[in-house]
């Protein structure tokens, strides 16, 4: 299988995740924002995506990829990329704000 087409999918949505991550860990704290940039962050991605990119779709069509395989390995993909990121976002929280939440 060639995982070429799904990594670049989700480099396309990387930045709709990223920002649903950010504003969820501003909002609910580092804990929330994680699991929000995990789970909430690639449904909006796919939003953005069918809002900004819908013609791009037909690329993934082609290459005989459904929403669907997309959805699910953009998901797999979420997880295995966000546990380092969440780590390290929770070092830097620790150490400059002493706890994990803003407020």
């Amino acid at each position: 299988m060639n995982l070429r087409p799904y990594w670049q999918f989700y480099k396309t949505i990387f930045p709709f995740i990223v920002t649903v991550g950010l504003v969820s860990v501003g909002v609910f704290g580092v804990y929330w924002g994680y699991f929000l940039f995990c789970t909430l962050g690639v449904v909006m991605g796919f939003i953005g995506f069918n809002n900004f990119k819908k013609n791009e779709y037909y690329t993934y069509y082609n290459l005989g990829i459904t929403k669907r395989k997309l959805f699910k390995t953009s998901f797999i993909i979420n997880l295995l990329v966000g546990l380092p990121i969440f780590l390290v976002f929770l070092a830097l929280f620790l150490v400059i704000f002493g706890k994990t939440s803003i407020i």
